[in-house]
């Protein structure tokens, strides 16, 4: 005796399955997209603000070089009142405009060291304007810091810990001494018609 059903079934099988798969392929690549975004968040060091601005890099010689050549940095540092732009070769002091005495920018720990560095990054087409802490994160270590010294060839050396750092690597990873960190990074973006430099933190 044959017994037909006059329910239908709650779902259909094939049809469930493969919204089941498409949920699961959905999370999956949710999770993906999270997971990438927060470790390109975590390459920038939030440790300390960085609020710097800067238009008419062209006025400055050293800037200038290092945002338009390939493998040269210039520090900038400040006493308060005025900027300090330097490289291996020379500097230049600027005082504050009226402007930034109100807003009182801020360089991080000690300073930054900016450039673009010789070669791109993997996966990149042009090489990348990085923008460094000039504090050395031995920092971490002796909690007094110390800032690093420019040197040919893209380097950046602590005379305290002994480590010697590649700017040309965009995680300034250590190349000689002791291991350890790379150096604190910070977002950076140059505007090369208007000539406007911004590091934000």
């Amino acid at each position: 005796m044959t017994v037909f059903s006059l329910h239908k079934p709650l779902y259909h099988k094939p049809s469930f399955i493969r919204r089941s798969l498409l949920a699961f392929l959905i999370l999956c690549c949710s999770s993906l997209i999270l997971l990438s975004c927060d470790k390109a968040d975590n390459i920038y060091y939030r440790g300390t603000k960085a609020k710097f601005s800067y238009s008419f890099t062209n006025t400055i010689p050293e800037l200038n070089a290092a945002l338009n050549g390939y493998g040269e940095f210039c520090t900038i540092r400040t006493n308060g009142d005025t900027f300090i732009f330097a490289n291996l070769k020379s500097s230049t002091i600027r005082p504050y405009t009226k402007a930034e005495q109100q807003i009182k920018p801020m360089l991080g720990l000690s300073g930054f060291i900016v450039g673009r560095t010789n070669m791109p990054d993997i996966g990149a087409e042009e090489p990348a304007i990085v923008a460094f802490d000039l504090a050395c994160p031995c920092y971490d270590e002796y909690a007094t810091t110390r800032n690093l010294l420019l040197q040919d060839g893209g380097l950046a050396i602590c005379n305290r810990c002994g480590r010697t750092y590649d700017l040309n690597n965009v995680m300034g990873v250590v190349v000689k001494g002791p291991t350890g960190r790379g150096l604190y990074r910070y977002p950076v973006s140059y505007n090369a018609m208007g000539n406007t430099l911004k590091v934000m933190n």
